[in-house]
């Protein structure tokens, strides 16, 4: 009887994490058969399971990315096996080749394609089954060839099985991510002209979905083959594919010049070529790759004036080519992709192109696929990743990491200055300022917004230091400038009700912001993976405060200091006279947070809110009994 209650709950157990997942997959069998000149066949067999809405939603639709120019897609199969048995087959209209949403914007971006299949019949209970291949008839690299295969996603994996076919004689090398070493060496066999690497995994969990986690390809179980030897294999392939395309035209030179003009030093003419290219050289995104590797010519995307990320980098190198500044394509990995891994040279690695100059005996990276980024500055999804450096000229690739910045860099500080009358009312300035990263975000509000919209988003900065606090002017700088990493926001205002009145005491908080946020973000006690945030920063806050003549402060708050191994907390007082000043600081030193280090991330986040929260002052009206 013990054993049939244990049973049973191991069964709804089961059944309950399943219909957490909306599906699971039965198998999902996949091979990969390489030819020597770098031509590949992929194929993909699947079934999945559907166990709930999630599910119906997700695999309802089945989407297959090819490039039109390099590859073929062919579907084998497709149909849904209904609960009670039968097969529901889909109808002709439901394959469909239709293109990507930015297209119709970009039509010299019309490479990429999605087959999709629109699944019939498709329900709780249902299994769907599908298969087809992925013919890369166009190599991208002659005489070469590289593959990923994941075993592991969100929905759990009955069995996950992996074949590549290696042709005998020809070089290659493998790695295995985040699988146990007696299940990451492959079974090896041999077949007509080519080696034969399996993989079978079985009963995969899913991955449990945590915010600001990293990417999939950084915590899922998975497999990469290549052929190349070394990262310079990478940078001679795409040496040749950039190397017209970064030569400057005499339209681009005589761009470049004009816009240099009379500025005074080099580094000012770098300076302006890059906000020129920021702000006038409309984004448009895509994955690195997947319509082709090569980029456009710096004339082409000067001319059109819009381009992905290999083209802004294409056209900024270019310019400063004009002027003789050296200046390199940077192949990277953005944060969300997995980080480059030095001993496994794949062109696949990356998914983003920014640009960097050597200037002044240092290197400045540059990425102006955004027109909210300073000058000087990357963004944080650029920062603290292993790339790839390409001098076109020799031929040659350097794998390096991008630079993280400081937290003094990213900075959100307050500052106030008010008066507080004896009836409670708080009336003064404040002023916000924003750089680095807090800059960007504010750059992008602010340039997105409405003149309404603008005062609406003054008026709830207001009330999150004084609820009630009334504005009635206010100013913002350095939104429209690339050439300051600063954004301020000014404002004058009063809140009539501020402090709490009694017969001998005047009660108040202090005006400063409580950063709540900064406790939602922590509000899980645990992680499984790692905390990304990004970049380091700071928060500092400095208010001064004039009491009313007929109030004395009753008593002194205490400075209080906190500090662990991600960052550190800090409230500073003084006094004089009538006025009394406080200064606080928030530091976070790490921009990746282990889940072991999470304890204290929340610790420091929850400490610096609770004790800014709780930072009040007590007045004692004049004259009443005694008062310190």
């Amino acid at each position: 009887m013990a054993r049939l209650v244990v049973l049973l709950l191991v069964l709804l157990l089961k059944g309950a994490l399943a219909g957490d997942y909306g599906a699971v997959v039965l198998y999902d069998h996949s091979e990969v058969r390489f030819f020597p000149d770098g031509r590949k066949v992929w194929k993909e067999e699947t079934a999945v399971k559907i166990l709930g809405r999630k599910g119906i939603k997700d695999f309802g639709e089945i989407t297959i990315p090819f490039s039109t120019e390099h590859q073929r897609v062919k579907i084998l199969y497709a149909y849904t096996v209904l609960p009670d048995g039968r097969v529901v087959k889909p109808e002709k209209k439901a394959f469909n080749i239709v293109y990507p949403p930015f297209s119709s914007e970009a039509p010299i971006y019309s490479d990429l394609k999605y087959q999709t299949i629109s699944m019939p019949a498709v329900k709780e209970g249902a299994i769907v089954k599908y298969a087809f291949t992925l013919e890369t008839f166009k190599p991208y690299m002659k005489n070469e060839f590289w593959a990923t295969n994941f075993f592991q996603d969100e929905y759990p994996v009955k069995e996950a099985v992996f074949k590549a076919y290696i042709p005998k004689g020809k070089h290659y090398k493998f790695k295995t991510y985040n699988i146990a070493p007696e299940r990451a060496t492959p079974k090896v066999t041999h077949a007509k002209g080519y080696t034969v690497l399996t993989w079978r995994l079985t009963d995969i969990p899913p991955i449990k979905k945590e915010q600001h986690m990293p990417p999939m390809g950084e915590v899922a179980k998975r497999v990469t083959i290549t052929s190349l030897r070394t990262w310079n294999q990478v940078a001679k392939w795409y040496a040749e594919l950039a190397k017209d395309a970064v030569t400057p035209s005499e339209s681009v030179k005589r761009l470049a010049q004009r816009i240099a003009g009379d500025k005074g030093t080099l580094e000012e003419k770098v300076r302006a070529v890059y906000t020129f290219v920021s702000k006038n050289i409309r984004y448009v995104g895509m994955e690195f790759g997947i319509n082709g590797y090569k980029p456009h010519s710096a004339d082409t995307v000067l001319k059109n004036r819009y381009g992905d990320c290999k083209d802004h980098a294409t056209l900024l190198i270019a310019m400063l080519k004009s002027l003789g500044v050296e200046c390199y394509p940077v192949l990277i990995p953005t944060q969300s992709k997995a980080n480059l891994d030095p001993d496994l040279p794949l062109p696949t690695a990356f998914n983003h192109e920014i640009a960097v100059a050597r200037l002044n005996h240092r290197f400045l990276f540059m990425d102006t696929t955004s027109d909210y980024v300073p000058y000087g500055h990357i963004p944080s999804e650029d920062q603290g990743r292993r790339v790839l450096v390409v001098d076109i000229n020799a031929q040659r690739g350097t794998v390096v990491e991008t630079p993280v910045a400081l937290p003094e860099e990213n900075l959100e500080g307050f500052d106030g200055e008010f008066s507080l009358s004896s009836s409670g009312k708080l009336s003064g300035t404040i002023r916000f300022t924003y750089t680095g990263v807090y800059s960007e975000y504010k750059r992008a509000q602010f340039l997105n917004m409405n003149p309404s919209l603008v005062k609406s988003h003054i008026e709830k900065l207001a009330s999150d230091i004084s609820p009630g606090f009334e504005v009635k002017d206010y100013r913002i700088t350095g939104v429209k400038e690339l050439n300051t990493s600063r954004v301020t926001v000014e404002l004058k205002g009063a809140d009539e009700g501020y402090g709490t009145v009694t017969q001998h005491y005047l009660i108040a908080r202090m005006p400063v912001p409580e950063y709540g946020k900064l406790s939602a973000i922590v509000a899980p006690k645990d992680r499984v993976y790692p905390y990304i945030i990004g970049y380091r920063m700071a928060k500092k806050t400095h208010v001064k405060l004039n009491l009313p003549k007929s109030f004395r402060l009753y008593l002194k708050p205490e400075n209080f200091y906190f500090q662990n191994e991600v960052g550190s907390f800090s409230v500073v007082w003084s006094f004089s006279g009538s006025v009394v000043e406080m200064g606080s600081e928030l530091v976070l030193r790490k921009h990746r947070v282990s889940p072991k280090e999470y304890s204290q991330l929340r610790r420091l986040f929850n400490t610096a809110v609770k004790t800014l929260r709780n930072q009040s002052i007590i007045l004692r009206r004049k004259g009443v009994g005694s008062w310190n």
